[in-house]
């Protein structure tokens, strides 16, 4: 650290005369441990002899005994000007210190783990995507962020900082600010057709803690749930947390396959889908289907949690009622997220509920995490009320457009013996259908090499899937970094495959 001031007041330091060490012995070994745990990191500032002295309650001399040893075994360094601080380049730990302790010390062990979690060990699940800048092609499930309109967004922040704290610093209700509530219930009215009261809109930290909250509300141990395969297999897993037995339904060009749903589940407590825009594969549920889906639910009493996932990305055709506007009555849950329509890092979104779920809902949210920042949802009310949100999505839309057509037609040209990779109505990915011949491990490898990311659909399959794919995300990407990387991708595999000939 090169600042003046100290980065933490160090108080963790203690000394006892009740101790038979000698208390410069007790403060050297304190912070030598502190360095090498890194809680003290290499050049950062420590106290001055004369203020540690005074917190502590000891003599100065025994501060100064104490760095004084620690500086000759190269730990500290005084410098004129600069203070005490730790040294860039100092000795390792001995064996027998807290650093190389062995692994039987550790108090909670993975038998400690609850069986609904060590349950998820035959799940691939990879948490490590956030925190790794920018995205590279052909990442997926990102919106374009670069040409979100930060300088609208800076400017409302600006002017809520600038108002009284109370009008953003003190809590708000459970279930979200509630005139973010009413501007959502309005856009959904007007842009997806769906009909509801403020009152019933429960902003959320994005798609996902709304099926965690549903999860909580309505589901006891072995309840079935059911899901589409492939699907968003990271919400099946928070309703295995939750006990749910997962029962899977095959999907094909027209979505969820209803036959065979009402063949073979006749008793179901959930039912997840993705009938605007399908996970991962893109695919839109038919009209029919939607008729027949709400029909099986009403028939065994099933509540559907429809994931309106990217419904707004519409890029050809009307697009179709969604299952809670066909619904007659209190059977649909449905749930959309800000953060694929503004930016990752936005954990906004929202759910659709029936009256009688909305106080049960607030007060689990209340338990859990009280509400979402304060901040950031007025500021989206603004955002939305302003119109800055409907420009943007328009905006969004021609884009996204632009830059599917320019993949699929790179594809056509470099990627014709490698997959196929016909164009959607919608969405933010498309998929790659591997070629006879190709093996998917060895092209997503050859992608790697030149820093291109593509995931294998079955990531998202729960059974054995009959046909390999992969995911290619265009969104983020420009026309010129779409075609580049298309091409280094081809180049990539077939020096990989001839280093195997």
């Amino acid at each position: 650290m090169t600042g003046k001031h100290l980065r933490f007041q160090f108080e963790s330091i203690t000394v006892s005369t009740q101790d038979p060490t000698a208390l410069f012995r007790q403060l050297e070994n304190q912070i030598r441990e502190a360095i090498w745990q890194e809680r003290l990191r290499a050049s950062e500032r420590l106290p001055s002899t004369r203020h540690l002295a005074k917190q502590l309650g000891i003599a100065r001399n025994t501060v100064i005994n104490a760095y004084e040893q620690l500086a000759l075994e190269g730990f500290i360094v005084t410098l004129r000007g600069s203070g005490t601080r730790v040294t860039d380049h100092f000795p390792p730990p001995s064996k027998d210190s807290p650093q190389e302790s062995d692994a039987s010390s550790i108090s909670i062990k993975q038998a400690d783990f609850s069986e609904r979690y060590q349950a998820l060990a035959n799940h691939e699940i990879d948490i490590s995507q956030g925190g790794q800048g920018t995205a590279r092609p052909f990442r997926a499930n990102i919106p374009n962020y670069f040409e979100f309109p930060r300088a609208q967004w800076a400017q409302l922040m600006s002017k809520k900082l600038r108002q009284k704290p109370d009008s953003w610093m003190e809590r708000v209700h459970s279930c979200g600010y509630e005139p973010l509530r009413s501007a959502i219930s309005s856009y959904l009215g007007v842009s997806r057709g769906v009909s509801t009261t403020a009152e019933q809109v429960i902003v959320t930290a994005g798609a996902q803690q709304a099926i965690e909250l549903i999860a909580k509300l309505l589901i006891n141990p072995g309840d079935v749930v059911c899901f589409e395969d492939p699907g968003y297999t990271h919400a099946a897993m928070v309703f295995e947390l939750a006990g749910a037995k997962i029962v899977t339904i095959p999907v094909d060009e027209d979505g969820l396959d209803v036959d065979e749903l009402q063949k073979t589940i006749s008793e179901a407590k959930l039912l997840y889908v993705t009938p605007a825009n399908h996970f991962p594969l893109c695919t839109t549920l038919s009209q029919s289907r939607r008729q027949a889906l709400l029909k099986w639910a009403k028939e065994t009493d099933t509540i559907i949690l429809e994931d309106d996932y990217n419904g707004e990305y519409r890029y050809r055709g009307r697009p179709l009622p969604t299952l809670h506007t066909m619904a007659n009555d209190d059977r649909v849950i449905y749930i959309g997220s800000f953060s694929k329509l503004l930016f990752p890092a936005l954990r906004l979104g929202y759910m659709v509920v029936p009256q009688q779920l909305i106080e049960p809902l607030g007060t689990i949210r209340w338990l859990l995490d009280r509400h979402s920042p304060a901040l950031e949802q007025i500021v989206l009310t603004d955002f939305i009320n302003h119109g800055h949100f409907s420009r943007h999505i328009r905006r969004m839309r021609s884009l996204y457009s632009e830059r599917q057509k320019a993949l699929v037609n790179a594809a056509k040209e470099h990627l014709a013996d490698i997959l196929e990779l016909p164009p959607l109505d919608g969405g933010l990915h498309l998929i790659g259908w591997l070629k006879e011949g190709v093996e998917q491990k060895q092209l997503i490898s050859a992608a790697d090499s030149v820093d291109i990311e593509l995931l294998p659909t079955s990531l998202f399959n729960f059974k054995t899937p009959q046909r390999e794919g992969v995911i290619f995300g265009y969104a983020p990407y420009n026309v010129e970094q779409i075609v580049s990387s298309v091409k280094k991708l081809s180049s990539a595999y077939w020096q990989s495959k001839n280093e195997r000939l």
